[in-house]
């Protein structure tokens, strides 16, 4: 069967992946950005060379030629959105709702607003504590804006699931906007099509450039009704500098374009520095979610119906009268409100694993009475108080498993910031778990955590309930033996990310070399704990290409308490001689070695380490080369002229490995016993040096 032909879609899709790999900062034409870019060195064998002027022009004509289809608007937008964080998006669902007549108040209050019954607050700040039901308020007003066709565009903000990036927060308002108003979308095709880089611009330009002045420039020609933006969990953006940005381009817009026919309605927590900024806008209005009279009817109501649900599923097991009335009032007394945590105890009463509703409340109000000084002064750390008694109840010997899988929950946002492991089985694999060691771990967690069942598992991933539970989870005064620490979470991730590095350098790259295929053009890898032959190789990749992306600053400046064990006698039985040229140094730094241990060394010690230190000289011409000074750091680029060596590894395994470096830029490269270098291997590093236009001299005297 032939292969067909990639769609214009699809080529649009791969020449924008093209072009963001290919951005490259203002300090230097060879610095990429990341913290291993320009690890390693390459060749082309029999490649096209094609003047930097043609690719220009080529990317013009491109672009030009793609746009005349309206569709290409949305793919050539969509590479660089963030569409979970949109109202309906299947990553959200099911998505947090107002419950049935509950909350009335605030959403009338907002829909006058919006129909310009408050005409001079073109923005409307709705703030709210955690847990007091801002995002169900915000999903249920969206709905109703649908409804009455005044929706422009959502984005709902979660740190919790990856949603928080200002760089995606523009070009996703613009991809819903051009949906909803095609005279805007014409305008924008127009735009993009003069502007072929408009989307790698910052923020406050592509706002100008792609919401400000396309609808000033329509309601100059056919003045429209406002329709509203919705920004849900402002905060929740990751930065406070990011949500000011945010604030103020919105803030400017308003000043200097007061006709634009939009309203921005934006939810967030009080956080201080948001508090200091929005009361200062006069184009702000503010409202307050409250734990009032009508919030504490409204959660009661809330309550009521989701115990009958419960009754209705176990009415074969469940007494008619249940729950008697003294417990039900006591129940509601203890949630005091607020809703997320009615929400937690309701989910902990209809928890599936257990399938016993009135044990599991009798459990709650047992643990609610102990606890009953703290509900009465502060009922959210009530709720730190149900989350801990949530992992007591799982059991000792599978709660370190548990805890691996919270660990990557909760640093997500720093291992893979790009959402490589895309389900909850791509997960599953990374941490070497099948099914039912992941289901055996996962079971405790559904009261504060959403588990796709296993035939979802595929498509869908874990996600907290509410970004209190994480909150919980990293802060030590609130979750004591129960805190996920930065130590413990990296050695997690490292002991999953090594063993699988290994595992694909020594089935699929021994022949590489220096020429490493970054690409991963091989078959899936052994070893995957839960798979089915649909979905193996679209799982492996998942994995590889999280190997590829998953070290990073974050990673790197993560606080670290010493060498672990654990780690050291796992690196004791890696093959080094098949990794990414780059990584020794990375491993070295992320795991904290040094010369004290006899992973690394800086000194020959067996007749392998000689014969390194003799190819090592070979290539680099016996140059000026000092030892590496433990324990490593990442490079920045301010350092110095810099070449130092030191091995790696354990008898054949072992390699030596270097790191080149100038002001602005450094390769790093490795050798290996079994293999005496070639002159292409000397003449591929003679390239390099060329790159970092090397000077001897200078090097020398900056080493010292």
């Amino acid at each position: 069967m032939s292969q067909q032909s990639p769609s214009v879609v699809d080529r649009t899709k791969s020449w924008l992946k093209f072009l963001k790999r290919g951005r490259f900062p203002t300090t230097r034409p060879d610095q990429h950005s990341g913290s291993f870019a320009n690890a390693q060195d390459f060749t082309v064998n029999g490649g096209q060379f094609i003047d930097a002027g043609d690719i220009n022009e080529m990317k013009v004509n491109y672009i030009n030629n793609v746009i005349s289809s309206r569709q290409a608007v949305f793919e050539l937008l969509e590479p660089y959105t963030c569409l979970d964080a949109t109202k309906d998006s299947s990553a959200r669902h099911p998505p947090p709702r107002c419950h049935p007549d509950t909350r009335l108040k605030i959403r009338e209050r907002l829909m006058r607003w919006l129909m310009k019954e408050y005409d001079e607050w073109k923005m409307l700040w709705v703030r709210g504590s955690a847990g007091t039901g801002k995002s169900a308020v915000a999903q249920s007003f969206a709905d109703s804006c649908e409804e009455e066709e005044i929706l422009g565009a959502s984005y709902f903000f979660s740190r919790t699931a990856g949603r928080d990036k200002l760089e995606t927060v523009v070009p996703t308002l613009v991809y819903q906007l051009a949906r909803e108003v095609p005279e805007y979308h014409t305008l924008i095709e127009h735009r993009l099509a003069k502007d072929h880089v408009l989307l790698r611009n910052s923020p406050p330009v592509q706002f100008r450039k792609l919401i400000v002045e396309p609808f000033a420039t329509l309601q100059h020609q056919h003045p429209r009704k406002p329709i509203v933006v919705i920004l849900d969990g402002l905060d929740e953006c990751k930065g406070g500098n990011a949500q000011r940005e945010i604030f103020e381009m919105i803030t400017n817009a308003i000043r200097t374009n007061p006709d634009l026919p939009l309203r921005w309605l934006i939810f967030s927590r009080p956080e201080a520095h948001l508090k200091n900024v929005f009361p200062r806008s006069l184009e702000c209005g503010r409202e307050e979610l409250i734990i009032d009279t009508e919030c504490r009817e409204n959660v009661e109501r809330y309550v009521k119906d989701r115990l009958i649900e419960i009754k209705a599923t176990y009415d074969d097991m469940i007494p008619a009268d249940w729950p008697p009335q003294n417990k039900l009032e006591e129940l509601l007394d203890a949630v005091s409100g607020l809703f997320i945590f009615a929400s937690t105890c309701l989910n902990y009463i209809d928890d599936p694993e257990e399938g016993d509703p009135v044990s599991q409340l009798d459990s709650l109000l047992s643990f609610l009475r102990r606890s009953q000084g703290v509900v009465s002064r502060n009922p959210l750390a009530t709720l730190d108080l149900l989350y801990s008694r949530i992992l007591q109840d799982i059991p000792p010997n599978v709660f370190g498993t548990t805890g691996r899988i919270l660990a990557y929950m909760c640093y997500r946002s720093i291992f893979d910031d790009d959402n490589k492991l895309d389900s909850a089985q791509a997960l599953s694999n990374f941490l070497r778990l099948d099914q039912h060691d992941f289901y055996k771990a996962a079971r405790g967690l559904y009261s504060a955590m959403s588990v796709p069942e296993p035939g979802d598992a595929a498509q869908t991933q874990l996600r907290f309930y509410h970004a209190s539970f994480q909150d919980f989870l990293l802060d030590p005064h609130r979750s004591g033996r129960f805190v996920i620490g930065e130590y413990k979470a990296q050695v997690i991730f490292l002991q999953s990310w090594i063993y699988w590095l290994n595992v694909d350098a020594t089935h699929f790259h021994t022949l590489d070399g220096w020429n490493f295929d970054h690409d991963h053009t091989h078959d899936s890898l052994p070893g995957l704990t839960w798979a089915s032959e649909d979905n193996r190789l679209r799982l492996s990749e998942s994995i590889t290409e999280l190997l590829e992306n998953g070290l990073s600053h974050g990673t790197l400046d993560m606080q670290w308490d010493g060498v672990d064990g654990g780690l050291l006698s796992q690196l004791s039985n890696v093959d080094f001689r098949y990794w990414m040229p780059a990584y020794p140094f990375a491993i070295a730094i992320l795991c904290r070695l040094d010369s004290s241990t006899s992973i690394v060394r800086v000194e020959p010690s067996s007749p392998t380490d000689y014969q390194l230190l003799k190819y090592f000289n070979l290539v680099i011409g016996n140059g000026v080369a000092k030892p590496a000074r433990f324990p490593l750091k990442s490079y920045r680029p301010d350092d110095e002229w810099n070449r130092q060596f030191f091995f790696i590894g354990h008898g054949s395994n072992s390699v030596i490995a270097w790191r080149t470096g100038s002001p602005g830029s450094w390769y790093g490269h490795f050798l290996r016993s079994d293999q005496e270098p070639t002159e292409a291997h000397i003449s591929m590093y003679r390239d390099v040096l060329h790159n970092l236009k090397w000077n001897e001299e200078e090097a020398a005297l900056a080493m010292g």
